[in-house]
């Protein structure tokens, strides 16, 4: 693969995952009570984008040798 493309995913992996993260954390801080169905959604979101992150990850650390 392109190492622009592997760049692009792992950005857009980790901002994803970032969002989401701050959204449930900032929610428990706040003790706002999230819906059953947004948690789901947002950690359902999490472990699709993980293992893009971790993909990208060892892409471009094979790369760097």
């Amino acid at each position: 693969m392109n190492s622009k493309i592997i760049n692009i995913m792992w950005s857009i992996s980790l901002i994803i995952i970032g969002i989401a993260t701050i959204i449930l954390a900032g929610a428990n801080n706040v003790a706002i009570e999230l819906p059953d169905f947004a948690v789901r959604v947002l950690g359902v979101i999490d472990l699709v984008s993980l293992p893009a992150l971790v993909f990208s990850t060892v892409k471009k650390a094979k790369s760097k040798k």
